[in-house]
C-alpha cells in the first residue's frame, strides 16, 4: 500500500467530511477510503503482524461503515469509528490464532529512500525495538506517532483513562530510548 503522507491536514478534512458522509455518497466514501486505507492498514499491521489479516480487517471496517450508512445509522465521526472497527477486528483475529513470530512486513512501514543504508538500518532497528515493547505500549506509540492521534482519542479507543494512555506512551518512549542507546 502506498503512503498517504498522513499529517495534521487530515484532522481538518475529517471534520468537514464527517458532515458529508452522513448519506451513501459514493464520492465522499471514495475520499474517505483514499484518506484512511493506508493509515488503517498500517495500524492493523502493527496489531496483527500479518498482511492478509490486516487487509481483511481494513476491508471489514469499511464494509461496516457502508452497512451503517445503508441502515441510516451513520457514525458521527469517521476516524474514531474506523480505528475502533479495525482494532476490534484485529483483536478478534488475535484471539483466534496462536502468537506469531516477528513479521518482517512491519519493517516496511517506515522505508527509507533507496541507497540510504544507514537510515534503513536505523529504521529496521527501531521497528524491531518497537515490536519488542509490551502490546499496550506499542499500540499507543503507533497510534500517537504514526497516526497522529490525540491521547484522549487513543484512550477512548483502547478503553482506558487518558493518563493511562499517556503513561504507556512515556514508558514505551523511555524503553525505546534506552534500547537505542544500547545499540549505538
Amino acid at each position: 500500500m502506498e503512503s498517504d503522507g498522513g499529517d495534521r491536514r487530515h484532522v481538518d478534512r475529517d471534520r468537514e467530511r464527517d458532515a458529508d458522509t452522513a448519506g451513501p455518497d459514493e464520492a465522499a466514501f471514495t475520499e474517505l477510503y483514499r484518506d484512511y486505507r493506508t493509515r488503517l492498514y498500517q495500524y492493523a499491521l502493527s496489531l496483527v503482524r500479518d498482511r492478509d489479516a490486516a487487509e481483511d480487517a481494513v476491508q471489514d471496517a469499511f464494509l461496516g461503515w457502508v452497512r451503517q450508512l445503508a441502515a441510516g445509522k451513520a457514525p458521527r465521526q469517521a476516524a474514531p469509528y474506523l480505528y475502533a472497527s479495525v482494532r476490534n477486528r484485529c483483536l478478534d483475529r488475535l484471539r483466534r490464532r496462536p502468537e506469531v513470530a516477528l513479521d518482517e512486513a512491519l519493517v516496511e512501514l517506515l522505508v527509507a529512500p533507496a541507497g540510504d543504508e544507514e537510515r534503513i538500518g536505523l529504521r529496521h532497528a527501531l521497528n524491531r525495538l518497537l515490536l519488542a515493547l509490551p502490546e499496550e505500549q506499542r499500540e499507543v506509540m503507533v497510534l500517537r506517532t504514526w497516526h497522529d492521534m490525540e491521547f484522549a482519542a487513543i484512550a477512548a479507543l483502547m478503553g482506558t483513562p487518558v493518563n493511562t494512555a499517556i503513561a504507556r506512551y512515556h514508558y514505551g518512549l523511555a524503553k525505546l530510548r534506552e534500547e537505542l542507546k544500547a545499540h549505538e
